[in-house]
């Protein structure tokens, strides 16, 4: 029994959540009578746990303390030993708000309700209470406590900061006077707040960066005062002064920051030399650094960005651990990879044998955009890496052109060109920054040829890349005069036309004339996007549904509806980004139809098929789309990707993109601005309708659990649109959905023969 009674708390306490209650029957003996204070709560706890009859046990607490009220206090001490971590908290909240409810004066009570729940009205409650009663050391406990809950700050009031200031400056109360700056700073007296900063040797990033914001304190006193984990957060994207905030700390002898923190900050801060210093001068006994992966993995980048060949001792073991690498470690491994794989194209570039082809082609340049979308893009390396790879691909494909205009220039010289080769010509021109010289050709070129929208633009595009706006903007009105003569609409020369007069104070646009712009601007953009080899499998597409009113009108009358943003179940669909407003040329408005290529999916079927009630209707696509609708595939993107290319493709980010989360749709939209609906029909050449779209429905499945009440409803539609099909085109058919015998976790389809439908 003695040894019994003498096992230590933290071992009971394991014993009573693993609910290992053999090792615990000690307690059966002694839980009245033993001297352990804790006891008679822990018994209390097991017998909650075996479900056991508790009134004795409280009983007996209740008698050793004043009141129910405090024993409910000693069972929420308890509890807090117990069940001490974070999401644990409620359990011992609980108990200290039955003890309020018991007693509202409880100011023990509202101290422990403070401590577990993060409650600021208890906390006030407590020292309101206990400076009533002259509890000094329990308000000192309290201010120790409320020094670690800062976040309740901001919603104390001003009475509640006089009171905790009274509270701090009562000599009978002991308690660090740390929490007395947050006092004076909410209460916003400036000049005692300041004059306590100089005194202390460390002040909050929270306060610091007020003060500095305003003026108040400047940038070196501000980092004097900072604890050095704080600097990064106050100095932002100033690495490099990161970096010296933990190089002074170190300085000071103590173990932190340690050497893997300095290694890192210093790559962050591109001083890739001390990087390689930290390493190579690790004393063998520095044990934090002898198991640390990413400081070699630092220190692998390091040398690549500095232009030395790796090191092979350090590469060959970081390759020998890949396989068991996790979270950074392993994202730092595929930075490495990735800057090898640049490192490589640079070499390719500087060896000048690979000009005749651009960069985009090569098998290691689409390797390393690939893993671009991997947890990589969220480090911090990232940027690092992206930089590089745009330099190498600007320097080769720069040279590419360059090649390319010395072979058109060639061409040009033997008066071998067509029409599409001086396009071409031109284009290079522009890319490779010889504005003169395509200036002077297209001039030339006009002299014995009749000017077109694209040599007009080109001339528009040089002259404004020269700043020389005026004259761009004379050459982009003759290309937008020839665009409406010949009704060839082009974006292109539209956004050109519009941005250049932007920039032109003194030229004035009539809203009707940009808002004319702005339609046919819209109506060709969408128009790019239309079907293509790789749309669908087949041509055909699926759509899930539920069987209501809309989709019985959208079969009987055969039409795509186009849902606007508020109809969307994703509420990051069709984003508002910065750069796409009521002042942008691309329209606010755009509508879709979403399908799918994914013709069975358990997910579909129960998102949007009505949990199984619903239907799957099957279309055949043809290819051709009216004026001003689009279909594209949807491309899924890491968010983080996303919010970094926010400002890029702002047309694809806004209606083409969707968060990975929803690649099992495999979705493809219709879209275009200001329809609700867009209809479809079987084309029967020369006599159609091309305000349609040329599809057809091939198939209309039911779900697993389609109601039977509504089945005959169905084979009416179907036959009724079987009525309206010619001659030479295939019937629709009728499917059922059902769980495979085979396979009870998988859906199986079977054809439904009725003599209604004539099938």
């Amino acid at each position: 029994m003695d040894y019994m009674t003498n096992i230590d708390e933290k071992t009971i306490i394991e014993w009573i959540k693993k609910q290992e209650f053999s090792k615990l029957t000690f307690l059966d003996e002694c839980w009245r009578s033993h001297q352990n204070e804790w006891y008679l709560g822990f018994y209390y706890f097991i017998q909650y746990l075996k479900q056991e009859n508790l009134d004795d046990v409280f009983s007996e607490i209740s008698s050793r303390h004043e009141n129910d009220s405090s024993a409910y206090c000693y069972l929420g001490d308890t509890a807090h030993k117990i069940y001490s971590f974070i999401n644990e908290s409620h359990i011992a909240s609980s108990f200290y708000r039955h003890a309020i409810k018991l007693d509202p004066n409880n100011a023990y009570a509202h101290s422990g309700l403070f401590i577990t729940d993060n409650d600021k009205d208890s906390c006030i409650n407590s020292l309101t209470l206990d400076y009533g009663n002259e509890q000094f050391e329990l308000l000192a406990n309290t201010i120790h406590n409320l020094s670690h809950h800062r976040n309740l700050f901001s919603h104390f009031s001003h009475e509640d900061w006089l009171l905790i200031k009274s509270v701090i400056q009562d000599e009978r109360v002991t308690c660090e006077k740390d929490m007395l700056i947050f006092v004076l700073f909410y209460l916003e007296e400036v000049e005692d707040c300041l004059a306590l900063m100089e005194m202390m040797s460390t002040v909050s990033v929270e306060i610091i960066e007020e003060y500095f914001n305003r003026g108040l304190i400047n940038k070196e006193f501000a980092l004097a005062k900072l604890y050095y984990w704080e600097i990064d957060k106050f100095l932002g994207n100033d690495k490099k002064g990161i970096y010296q905030g933990y190089v002074t700390e170190s300085l000071k002898g103590k173990p932190n920051p340690t050497r893997g923190v300095l290694i890192q900050k210093a790559f962050q801060a591109a001083e890739y030399e001390d990087v390689l210093t930290y390493h190579e001068e690790a004393p063998k006994d520095d044990i934090h650094y002898r198991t640390d992966v990413n400081g070699r993995l630092y220190y692998l980048l390091a040398l690549s960005f500095l232009k030395k060949s790796p090191n092979k001792q350090a590469l060959e073991l970081i390759n020998e651990r890949a396989d068991g690498l996790r979270d950074e470690s392993k994202t730092l491994y595929q930075a490495v990879r990735c800057k090898h794989k640049i490192d490589r194209l640079e070499q390719l570039f500087l060896e000048k044998k690979h000009v005749d082809s651009s960069i985009d082609g090569w098998a290691i340049y689409q390797q390393v955009k690939e893993a671009f979308d991997s947890d990589l893009i969220k480090h911090s390396i990232f940027e690092h890496l992206r930089n590089d790879l745009e330099s190498v691909k600007t320097k080769w494909n720069n040279a590419y052109y360059e090649a390319q205009l010395v072979n058109m220039k060639v061409k040009l010289s033997n008066s071998d060109m067509n029409g599409d080769d001086f396009l071409r010509l031109y284009n290079l021109g522009i890319e490779c920054n010889e504005f003169d010289f395509v200036i002077e050709s297209v001039t030339e070129f006009h002299t014995n040829n009749q000017p077109t929208m694209a040599s007009y633009n080109c001339l528009g595009v040089c002259h404004e890349r020269k700043n020389e706006l005026n004259r761009a903007f004379e050459y982009y009105k003759l290309a937008l005069e020839l665009m409406y003569v010949s009704k060839d609409y082009d974006y292109i020369i539209i956004g050109n036309y519009v941005s250049c007069i932007e920039r032109l104070p003194e030229i004035e646009i009539t809203k009707e004339e940009y808002e004319e712009l702005r339609l046919r601007f819209n109506i060709d953009l969408v128009n790019q996007f239309k079907w293509h080899t790789f749309t669908a499998k087949t041509g055909r597409l699926f759509k899930y549904s539920p069987f209501n009113i809309n989709s019985i009108d959208a079969l009987t009358n055969q039409y795509f509806y186009l849902a606007s943003k508020k109809q969307l179940n994703d509420p990051i669909e069709l984003p508002k980004l910065s750069k796409f407003n009521s002042n942008s040329l691309i329209d606010s408005n755009y509508r879709i139809c979403s399908l799918s290529n994914n013709n069975n999916s358990m997910l579909m079927w129960s998102h949007y098929a009505q949990e199984h009630k619903g239907i799957m209707v099957e279309y055949q696509f043809y290819g051709e789309f009216p004026c001003g609708v689009g279909i594209e595939q949807v491309s899924y993107s890491d968010d983080f990707k996303r919010k970094i290319e926010e400002d890029s493709y702002i047309f694809n980010q806004h209606l083409l993109t969707k968060n990975e989360d929803w690649s099992y749709e495999s979705e493809v939209r219709i879209f275009a601005s200001g329809k609700d609906k867009v209809c479809f029909d079987s084309f029967d050449y020369p006599n159609t309708d091309r305000s349609k779209i040329n599809a057809q429905i091939c198939s209309i499945t039911l779900g697993c659990d389609f109601p039977d009440d509504k089945r005959k409803l169905v084979e009416n539609i179907v036959t009724l649109i079987n009525g309206n099909k010619k001659n030479h085109e295939p019937p629709v058919i009728l499917r059922q959905a059902y769980i495979s015998e085979d396979n009870i976790f998988a859906l199986k389809y079977k054809e439904i023969h009725s003599p209604t439908m004539g099938v």
